[in-house]
């Protein structure tokens, strides 16, 4: 027998969206602790309570097909998401009235264009439906037909004005056409919100999105107000609040106060190691320990990005110290070739006057060890866009190309 979902009904009468009765919210709250415990037999049990409180909440439902979705995975012979489809299949029949069913079964539909034919059966039962036209919207932008996905997620903000994800998602869809008009609705969610899941993921696009003094600030209140370990997107912020940090110091505090709040993320564990030996060795050359402060460089891996940078700059001055400068000019050379930094270019310029060298003999001595690695592309060609002739690639040789990958969609 299925367990049919919400079957409390009203015959004739539509069924608006719900935010949940006090009933059906506290059933919810115990649904999303035991999704994060990984008890998802018991979040199941939890969602489908909630919904049996309020047959309308739409949150319960989206969550209760999501936690039946990871239950799939776990189980691929389970017959767990076709037996949930029945059930609102049935639902729907039973209560035409009711929209949540349509929009239930778009989330259970992997085709978007089918999909977007159960939304908009919602949405013609009930056309304040503010989580259809939030689905509709996220499949336009799938398609990229970014109009018709701000008109919907306008019309979710219209129809649901007190929901965060709404608003933000709204925000996100002014990022590039309308900056300005993004930063504003960013910031109401922050400020409506302000415990919300998106008041963090709106600062996490805000920082993304801004200029270096901006964005210091938007990671410094994800760091200060959003923990870590609730909040996903503080959690990832944090990776570039580090990545931006260039003194030892700095960084090292940030990893430290990561790898005590995310213990099972053995990454920041391994940059408190590589962060407190760039530490040690700046004590180390202050000292004038010179010879020690480079050996411990030498034997601590290698780091990428702005991290890698410092510790290039750190090896140089060891080296320098050493009295050995042309080996200090030789990694920061070695460094520009493979990988550009302004940081480097200035220590450059200045290693490359003490030992008497000219910019043209720097930019020599960069580009020979970029010649010395640079292997042929492989040769392909393709259709232009423009005219349909074919293109290859050895057209364009001695010339810069740019190639831009894409999925279709």
């Amino acid at each position: 027998m299925l367990a049919l979902i919400g079957t409390a009904s009203v015959t004739g009468v539509i069924a608006r969206e719900s935010r949940g009765t006090p009933a059906a919210r506290s059933a919810f709250d115990k649904g999303e602790a035991a999704a994060d415990a990984g008890k998802l037999d018991d979040a199941v049990a939890a969602f489908r309570k909630a919904i049996a409180a309020d047959p309308d909440y739409v949150a319960a439902h989206e969550r209760l097909i999501d936690v039946a979705q990871r239950q799939q995975l776990q189980d691929a012979q389970s017959p767990i998401l076709s037996r949930l489809k029945r059930e609102y299949e049935q639902g729907a029949r039973q209560h035409p009235t009711r929209a949540v069913y349509q929009v239930a079964l778009g989330l259970l539909t992997k085709n978007a264009d089918e999909a977007d034919v159960c939304y908009n059966k919602a949405l013609a039962i009930d056309p304040s439906s503010a989580i259809a036209h939030f689905l509709l919207a996220k499949n336009a932008e799938t398609r990229g037909d970014w109009e018709i996905q701000r008109q919907h997620l306008k019309a979710a903000v219209a129809n649901n004005p007190d929901e965060p994800r709404y608003v933000l998602r709204y925000a996100v869809a002014h990022l590039k056409s309308d900056p300005d008009r993004f930063r504003q609705l960013a910031l109401q969610v922050v400020d409506r919100f302000p415990a919300s899941p998106s008041a963090a993921e709106a600062l996490y696009n805000l920082a993304e999105a801004s200029s270096t003094f901006d964005r210091r600030s938007y990671l410094d209140r994800l760091r200060a107000s959003y923990p870590v370990a609730r909040f996903r997107y503080s959690a990832s912020a944090m990776n570039t609040l580090y990545a931006d940090l260039t003194e030892p110091s700095d960084a090292l505090a940030l990893a430290r106060e990561m790898a005590a709040a995310l213990p099972a993320a053995a990454f920041w564990r391994q940059r408190v190691a590589a962060q407190e030996a760039m530490a040690r060795a700046k004590t180390l050359i202050g000292d004038k320990q010179f010879d020690q402060a480079l050996a411990l460089l030498e034997n601590t891996p290698p780091l990428a990005g702005s991290h890698g940078t410092t510790m290039t700059l750190l090896k140089a001055e060891a080296a320098a110290g050493t009295r050995n400068r042309q080996r200090g000019y030789a990694t920061l050379v070695e460094s520009a070739a493979t990988s550009p930094d302004a940081r480097v270019d200035a220590a450059l310029a200045k290693y490359a006057a003490d030992l008497g060298k000219a910019s043209d003999d720097v930019d020599a001595d960069v580009w020979s060890i970029r010649d010395a690695r640079a292997t042929p592309a492989a040769a392909f060609a393709l259709t232009s866009l423009t005219d349909g002739a074919p293109v290859r690639l050895a057209d364009f040789r001695g010339r810069v190309v740019l190639l831009a990958f894409w999925y279709p969609t």
